[in-house]
């Protein structure tokens, strides 16, 4: 997996990393009821980590809550887990979307110990120069997502394997091997990237 790298790695602060989850509406259809939340639960009662979980339909949405979640009794939920529909260097929150470069405004430098993670369709289908500004705008140890297309089933699957995984590092260059060794096919099938100053 490619990374954007630096002599100093990033390291995180713990090793328990709870996540904050942010998902949009999956289908237009009201009584669909497709949703990560199953999947928070499942890693909740399983494995103990805690999570922070709310829907967005609107951008005003999306910012109020990541404004909520930039105060200092939320700092260990340092998992942000994005689910929404995506486009390249964008998410879909309601009718708009959201670009890489605006998400890096609202977040501006209070990402410092935080991982950024979009369970989105070819959010990450952009190339490096706008994935650094993206990680420069808010101080993140991390961005990582996928390239392609993704199906929901299988990305929520591997979306579960990888937050546990952020459970065991500290150091995002070590993580970042870990996922290659140990999931390649996977990650090769998602096109999933991380990347790192």
């Amino acid at each position: 997996m490619p990374g954007i790298k630096k002599q100093v790695m990033g390291l995180a602060q713990s090793y328990k990393k709870n996540v904050f989850c942010l998902e949009g509406d999956w289908q237009k259809d009201m009584r669909d009821h497709s949703s990560i939340g199953a999947a928070l639960t499942f890693l909740q009662q399983n494995l103990g980590i805690n999570y922070i979980y709310k829907q967005c339909g609107t951008r005003e949405n999306l910012e109020y809550y990541l404004s909520l979640w930039k105060l200092k009794k939320y700092a260990n939920y340092s998992i942000a887990y994005f689910a929404f529909h995506g486009k390249p260097e964008s998410i879909q929150v309601g009718k708009e979307f959201v670009t890489l470069d605006e998400l890096g405004d609202m977040l501006h430098d209070s990402c410092h110990d935080k991982i950024l993670h979009f369970g989105s369709c070819k959010t990450l289908n952009t190339d490096e120069k706008t994935i650094k500004r993206f990680l420069e705008a808010t101080g993140a140890l991390c961005v990582c997502g996928f390239e392609t297309e993704i199906n929901f089933v299988e990305s929520s699957a591997f979306d579960m394997i990888l937050i546990e995984m952020f459970q065991q590092y500290k150091d995002i260059r070590m993580l970042d091997k870990a996922i290659t060794k140990n999931y390649r096919s996977f990650t090769r099938r998602l096109q999933f990237k991380l990347f790192y100053l």
